[in-house]
C-alpha cells in the first residue's frame, strides 16, 4: 500500500550539473488517489513490488532537465522504467507522447528510459528529458521489489512566478494565469550555455576508443549530403540490445535506419524490450526519420532481417552498406573475421515512403530506444573502390562533425520537447515574453547572435539566416549542410524581434556589434518587393515561401512593411541617417501598395492576397494594424469582419479553411498577433476623444481570445502543462493531438500584451527612457490590474482601478526616465498628485509625468 506520506530526498546526485537546481514533483498517487509531494527532511518512502508495481508523479506544470531517483533498499537487481508525458494520456501509451525523431536536441529521443538497478544510491539519466508535467516509475517483472526515497529532476531555469522580475495581476484570474504561461515556457524553453550537454561520449583511448552512443535518433556527418551510390564501413561493439546507423540521409536524418540487435542475453537485456519491433539476431529497417514515429505521427514500414549467427554483445564488428540504385547491401564480419552471408534490403520494401533520393545523402549513427554501442573506424568507399572518407571517432571533432556539441549559447528554442530547434520566425513572441517577465536578456542576446552566426554570405540566400538551426551544429556548415532559409517572412520576424530588443533595452553595444550583419538582412529582404505589385513576393528568391501569408498578400507585405519601420530606427540609432530614410520611404510604398490593391469593400476587410481577393485572415488583419496600415475606419470594419473566420474557441486562420474539417488547428501563434493589434486598436482608435467607450467588435475579439481559445490552456488539467500550447483544436483541446507541444514559445503572447497594454506600461525610446502608462482600463473581465516591468534604469511599477466612473492610477519610475500617462478618450476631471490639473474635452487624454517618483492619477471618465 502506498504511503500517504510524500515521497522526499535529501542526496547529491552523483555527475549532476553545476548549477541545476533539484525541481520534485507537486503530488504522487496512492491507493487513496494523488497525495501532495513534500521535500520532507524525514521522509517516508515508497516502495515498488510486483503488486504495485506504478508509482505516477505529477510535477504540476511542465519541466525540463535529468530525471533522477534514489533507491534506499533493494532486494535483488531490478528494472525501472521512466516514462514522460505533457498530457497524462501520454502515460497510457507504450512510447509515453513521443519519441521525436525530427533531430538530436541534446535530449533523449525517447520519452521512455529503463534503468538497471543493482544497488543503493543515486541514479541519474544520461539524457536530458524535454519538457513533461507527468512521469511514471514502473517496476518490472514479478519479482524484487525497491525502495524509492526520493524522485525528481536537475533543472537549469525553473523560477517561480510570483519572482520574476516582470509581473502581472489582476482581478482576472484566469487571465492571471494565461500571462504566466508565457513566462513558464520561456523558462523551459531557453536553454543556458552549458546545460545541454553532448549526447556524444567520445572515447580517445584503449581497445574501446571511439564513441559511445546511447539510444538516440541517429547524427549526421556534415560530408555526405552530396555523395550517391557509396559504401559506408563501420566497426561497432554492442554494448547492450544493438547498434544503429543510417546512409542515404538528408541533413534532417530522413532516410534509410538499421538497427542490428543483440542475441539479448539475459543478463543485461531489458525485460521491456521490444522484441516484436526489434527481435534478437535480427536487422530490422526502418525508412524515414525512425522506426516509430510519435504515436499520432505516420510511421513507415519496418521490415526485419534475421541474421545467420548469434549476435554477442561485447564484440567488435564491421558492418558495410552498400548503396545502389535498387537497394543496400548490409554486410557484417564477425568476432572470428569471417563474412556472414550479406543482407539485401531492397527499396521496394518501402514503398510510398522512399521518397527524395534514397540513394544519396550523407551517413549517422545512433542505436534504437535503450541500446548502447560503440562505433569507430568508420570509412566511405566511392563505387571505384576509392577512399573518399575516413574517421577513426575517438576524437571531440567528431563532435561538430555530426552535429552533437555541447551547447554553446544561452538560446530559445521552439519547444521545451521538440523541436528543440532555434526557430528565427518563433523568436518573436519569446524574445518580448522574456522582456515582460524572467527579463533574461542574455537569452535573447544568446538567441539573436546565434542565429546571426547562421547568415548566408553568398549565392541566392546570401544575408538571411538559417531558419532553425539546432543546437549542438556548427554554423561553419550553414549553406553547405543545413541550407534552410526559405521563410522570408520568418526572416522579417527575427528582424522584428531584433529592433524590438534594442527599444525594450537601449543595448547599444549589441546594436552596434551586430549592426552590419542584420543590416544585411534587410538588403536581403528588399528583394522580395515585386516591381509591379509592389508587395511581398516569393518568386525572387528561389525556393521561398511564406508562413503567415500568401505571396502577393497583406500578411507578409505589412510584416515587411513593419519591419522596415523598425530597422530604420535602429539605422537612425547607429548614425546612418540616410538609410533610415531609404528603408522608411519603401515602408510606405509598400502601404500604399496594399491599401491601394488588397483593402476590399466587399469584405470590408484586406484580402489575403491578389490571387485570393475573396479570401481574408487573422495574420492579414493583424499586422495591417500592427504595421500603421489601416486607418481607424478600415481597423474598426476588419475587426468586425473577424465574426467570419469564427471556430470553435477562436478564430480560423482564413477564410478558405474548411470548418467542417476535423482537423483544423486554430493558431495561437497567429492569433498573438491577432491580440495585440486588437489591444493596439483599443489605445490608438478608440470610438473617438469625447467618448469613453470601446468598439464592441474589438472587446469581442478580445474576449474570445483571452476567455476562450487561451482559457483552454489553463481551465482543462487534463491538458494543463502551465505553460503556452503550440495549437489547439476548435473544441479547446491540444491542436496535433499529443504530438502538440504544450510548451511552445510562440503561442505566449498574451504574457507581454497584458503587461504593455491592459497594464499598460510600454516603452516609447529605447530602454524606456520615454515611456507611456496606458492602460486599457474599459474591458468588462478586469475591474484592477497591477504589474511591474525591468528596465535598464530600474523597475516601473503601475497599477490601476475602476469603479463605476472614477479610475485611480499609480506609476512609479526610475530616475533618467520620463514618461506620460494616457488614455484614448477624454475625461471629465483629474487630479494629479493631489492637484486639480486642467483637462481638454474632446480629446484623448494625456498627462506627461517625471521619472524618479511615483505619481497617482486620479480622473473622472465621461
Amino acid at each position: 500500500m502506498w504511503s500517504a506520506v510524500a515521497l522526499a530526498l535529501i542526496f547529491s546526485v552523483a555527475g549532476a550539473q553545476e548549477g541545476t537546481n533539484a525541481i520534485y514533483p507537486a503530488r504522487f498517487n496512492t491507493t487513496a488517489g494523488f497525495e501532495p509531494y513534500l521535500n520532507s527532511t524525514s521522509p517516508q518512502c515508497v516502495t515498488l513490488m510486483p503488486s504495485d508495481a506504478v508509482l505516477t508523479l505529477d510535477y504540476g506544470t511542465e519541466t525540463t532537465g535529468f530525471p533522477f531517483f534514489s533507491v534506499q533498499d533493494i532486494s535483488s537487481a531490478v528494472q525501472i522504467e521512466s516514462k514522460y508525458t505533457e498530457a497524462q494520456a501520454g502515460l497510457d501509451e507504450r512510447f509515453g507522447d513521443g519519441p521525436w525523431t525530427f533531430a538530436n536536441g541534446l535530449s533523449n529521443t525517447f520519452r521512455v528510459e529503463t534503468f538497471n538497478v543493482t544497488e543503493t544510491g543515486d541514479h541519474q539519466s544520461f539524457f536530458q528529458q524535454g519538457g513533461f508535467r507527468w512521469q511514471s516509475l514502473t517496476l518490472l517483472g514479478d519479482t524484487g521489489n525497491v525502495t524509492l526515497c526520493g524522485a525528481g529532476l536537475k533543472s537549469y531555469n525553473n523560477h517561480s512566478i510570483d519572482n520574476l522580475p516582470g509581473s502581472f495581476n489582476s482581478s482576472n484570474t484566469v487571465w492571471n494565469e494565461i500571462w504566466a504561461l508565457g513566462a513558464r515556457t520561456v523558462q523551459q524553453s531557453c536553454i543556458a550555455n552549458g546545460s545541454a550537454p553532448s549526447t556524444w561520449e567520445v572515447v580517445s583511448t584503449g581497445s574501446d576508443a571511439g564513441v559511445l552512443l546511447r539510444g538516440q535518433q541517429p547524427a549526421q556527418s556534415v560530408h555526405g549530403l552530396d555523395l550517391a551510390d557509396y559504401t559506408m564501413s563501420f566497426s561497432t561493439k554492442i554494448v547492450r540490445g544493438g547498434t544503429g546507423w543510417k546512409v542515404a540521409s538528408d541533413a534532417h536524418g530522413y532516410g534509410p535506419y538499421f538497427v542490428l540487435t543483440s542475441e539479448y542475453p539475459a543478463d543485461s537485456t531489458f525485460l521491456n524490450t521490444n522484441r516484436t519491433l526489434v527481435p534478437p539476431n535480427t536487422l530490422v529497417v526502418g525508412y524515414g526519420y525512425n522506426l516509430v514515429n510519435q504515436t499520432t505521427l505516420t510511421t513507415g514500414p519496418v521490415v526485419q532481417y534475421p541474421v545467420s549467427f548469434d549476435v554477442k554483445e561485447g564484440l567488435w564488428y564491421e558492418i558495410s552498406t552498400a548503396i545502389n540504385q535498387t537497394g543496400y547491401t548490409i554486410t557484417i564480419v564477425d568476432e572470428n573475421n569471417s563474412t556472414v552471408p550479406p543482407v539485401f534490403v531492397p527499396l521496394a520494401d518501402f514503398g510510398s515512403f522512399t521518397t527524395g533520393t534514397p540513394t544519396q545523402g550523407t551517413w549517422s549513427f545512433g542505436p534504437y530506444q535503450d541500446q548502447t554501442a560503440l562505433v569507430r573506424d568508420v570509412q566511405v568507399y566511392a563505387q571505384n573502390g576509392t577512399i573518399i572518407y575516413t574517421n577513426p571517432m575517438n576524437n571531440a571533432s567528431v563532435l561538430e562533425e555530426f552535429g552533437v556539441m555541447n551547447n554553446t549559447h544561452n538560446v530559445c528554442l521552439d519547444g521545451s520537447k521538440r523541436d528543440r530547434l532555434v526557430w528565427s520566425g518563433d523568436f518573436v513572441h519569446a524574445n518580448r515574453i522574456i522582456l515582460a517577465s524572467t527579463n533574461e536578456q542574455e537569452f535573447i542576446t544568446g538567441t539573436l547572435a546565434y542565429l546571426l552566426e547562421w547568415q548566408a554570405t553568398s549565392g541566392p540566400s546570401s544575408g538571411l539566416v538559417t531558419l532553425a538551426p539546432g543546437m549542438g551544429r556548427s554554423s561553419d556548415y550553414a549553406v553547405s549542410f543545413y541550407n534552410s532559409f526559405g521563410l522570408l517572412d520568418y526572416q522579417m520576424l527575427f528582424l522584428v524581434a531584433y529592433s524590438g530588443y534594442y527599444l525594450h533595452s537601449g543595448d547599444m553595444a549589441f546594436l552596434q556589434s551586430s549592426w552590419a550583419q542584420a543590416s544585411k538582412v534587410v538588403e536581403a529582404l528588399l528583394t522580395v518587393i515585386d516591381p509591379g505589385s509592389g508587395l511581398a513576393v516569393t518568386s525572387t528568391i528561389p525556393g521561398s515561401l511564406f508562413f503567415i501569408g500568401a505571396s502577393d498578400g497583406t500578411a507578409p507585405s505589412a510584416l515587411l512593411k513593419f519591419s522596415l519601420d523598425q530597422m530604420a530606427i535602429l539605422a537612425t540609432a547607429v548614425g546612418d541617417n540616410q538609410t533610415a530614410s531609404s528603408w522608411t520611404s519603401t515602408a510606405e510604398n509598400i502601404s500604399e501598395a496594399v491599401n491601394r490593391q488588397l483593402w476590399s469593400d466587399s469584405l470590408g476587410t484586406y484580402a489575403e492576397s491578389l490571387a485570393s481577393p475573396t479570401v481574408s485572415s487573422i495574420s492579414g488583419t493583424a499586422w495591417a494594424i500592427i504595421a500603421g496600415i489601416a486607418n481607424q475606419t478600415q481597423t474598426l470594419s476588419a475587426i468586425t469582419a473577424l465574426s467570419g473566420l469564427r471556430l470553435g474557441v477562436g478564430y480560423k486562420t482564413d477564410s478558405a479553411v474548411d470548418s467542417s474539417n476535423p482537423s483544423v488547428n486554430l493558431s495561437p501563434f497567429l492569433s498573438g498577433f491577432l491580440l495585440e493589434s486588437l489591444f493596439i486598436s483599443l489605445r490608438d482608435n478608440s470610438a473617438g476623444g469625447s467618448s469613453s467607450t470601446y468598439d464592441n467588435a474589438t472587446t469581442e475579439a478580445i474576449s474570445v481570445l483571452l476567455d476562450q481559445l487561451w482559457s483552454a490552456e489553463v481551465t482543462q488539467d487534463e491538458y494543463y502543462s502551465g505553460a503556452s500550447w503550440e495549437y489547439i483544436f476548435p473544441d479547446g483541446s491540444p491542436g496535433l493531438g499529443l504530438f502538440t507541444s504544450l510548451s511552445h514559445p510562440w503561442g505566449g503572447a498574451p504574457t507581454y500584451v497584458l503587461t504593455e497594454y491592459l497594464l499598460g506600461i510600454q516603452p516609447v525610446s529605447a530602454g524606456y527612457s520615454e515611456w507611456r502608462f496606458s492602460p486599457s482600463v474599459l474591458l468588462n473581465s478586469t475591474s484592477w490590474v497591477s504589474g511591474r516591468v525591468q528596465t535598464p534604469h530600474g523597475y516601473i511599477q503601475g497599477n490601476w482601478t475602476l469603479a463605476g466612473q472614477d479610475l485611480n492610477m499609480n506609476i512609479c519610475s526610475p530616475e533618467e526616465t520620463s514618461g506620460s500617462v494616457q488614455l484614448p478618450f477624454s475625461v471629465q476631471k483629474c487630479v494629479l498628485d493631489g492637484q486639480q490639473t486642467e483637462v481638454s474635452q474632446g480629446q484623448a487624454f494625456q498627462v506627461d509625468v517625471s521619472g524618479g517618483l511615483c505619481h497617482s492619477i486620479d480622473v473622472v471618465l465621461g
